[in-house]
């Protein structure tokens, strides 16, 4: 059996988690064994998950926390269990924390993954520092990969990069108008209650702020509309009170950190996303497949098009201009079964995780 180590940040409710506890429950359990390092000493849903399931879960400080020790307990780590290790998957937003993947190759791990998973990095300083370290990352990782081809370009360069196709469970977001119909009662949503929705880590470069403004002028002709919002982060607050000064606190519904992210879709009538930066954002497949239409910002890579549910807008335009894209949208939109073309164009988790497994093994 052999033994794959998993490298992120955090192990929380987000896109790019989602995807890797996706692989870790579909990998085949009699030729893999698969562990998380984080960076984060944060006990999660996901990180109980994986530690009964028999995976283990090691954490080591975050670079904020102090660089030395960082560094420390990396090096410490891949001294004591890089032997364990066929492949690591490294999955991040840049390259300015590439000394997992040093320890890694020092130590001897034969495959190496780098899996892209933004198109840019907040912050000058960060565009700059994953810039320099670039070059040095391809010249010792096996395999590149990412979500988008953006993201690919931002991470690799000119350096050739397998576009990884985020896979989801299409049976579990297959439109059901019964869960739809469950999950409003549960909510106290009005069945004729148009419900614009959004699932994703409240931070800057997701912009929801905006979706706040949006959702602000759409109710002012669309009473009785409801906005859901999904997701945790520390934006969350600075949410909360604006929406308690735009006045819309008693229609919009902040739901936190959920499991149940596929059932909550049915409810909805429309996912919005006017994110600033993104690579491949693994919640508008699942979007797609839960056959809602998406408005997004055109910063979101072209690939995201897996249906033509999708509208693009720009960021500059105003809130009053999306809002009546949103009612556009809806008023022209019937909606249907999608999950099928979502298998059919790659993005079924079983076809992701069966390519993967080609990888882990050194093929």
């Amino acid at each position: 059996m052999k033994r794959i180590l998993f490298i992120s940040q955090y192990l929380n409710r987000f896109g790019t988690e989602a995807f890797m506890m996706s692989v870790f429950r579909g990998v085949d359990k009699s030729r893999f064994a698969v562990d998380f390092l984080l960076f984060s000493k944060q006990e999660t849903d996901y990180s109980r998950e994986v530690e009964a399931a028999g995976g283990r879960v090691f954490r080591v400080t975050s670079r904020r926390e102090s660089m030395l020790g960082w560094h420390k307990q990396l090096k410490a780590f891949f001294k004591q269990h890089a032997h364990e290790y066929h492949a690591i998957h490294f999955c991040s937003n840049s390259l300015t924390s590439m000394a997992p993947i040093y320890y890694a190759h020092k130590y001897g791990i034969p495959v190496l993954v780098v899996h892209a998973h933004s198109s840019s990095a907040r912050g000058l300083h960060n565009r700059v520092l994953h810039r320099l370290k670039r070059n040095y990352v391809r010249s010792i990782t096996t395999h590149h990969f990412a979500c988008s081809t953006e993201a690919g370009k931002w991470f690799f360069g000119n350096s050739p990069s397998v576009v990884i196709k985020n896979g989801v469970e299409t049976p579990r977001y297959r439109y059901d108008e019964q869960m739809r119909a469950k999950v409003r009662t549960t909510l106290n949503i009005l069945e004729d209650a148009t419900v614009l929705g959004h699932v994703g880590r409240f931070s800057v470069e997701k912009n929801q702020t905006f979706i706040l403004d949006i959702f602000a002028t759409y109710i002012n002709t669309h009473a009785g509309a409801k906005l859901m919002l999904v997701g945790n982060g520390p934006m969350l607050d600075d949410m909360k009170q604006k929406a308690k000064a735009l006045g819309i606190q008693g229609d919009v519904l902040f739901l936190g950190e959920r499991s149940d992210v596929n059932e909550l879709m049915q409810a909805m009538d429309l996912f919005v996303m006017p994110s600033t930066f993104e690579g491949l954002p693994f919640v508008l497949v699942e979007a797609q497949c839960a056959a809602l239409p998406c408005v997004i910002s055109d910063v979101i890579s072209r690939d995201i098009c897996i249906t033509p549910n999708v509208t693009y807008q720009s960021l500059e335009q105003s809130a009053e201009v999306w809002a009546k894209t949103i009612e556009e949208v809806l008023g022209a939109y019937s909606r249907q079964d999608t999950s099928v073309i979502i298998a059919k164009a790659g993005y079924s988790i079983a076809d992701t995780i069966k390519y993967l497994e080609g990888v882990y093994e050194g093929e």
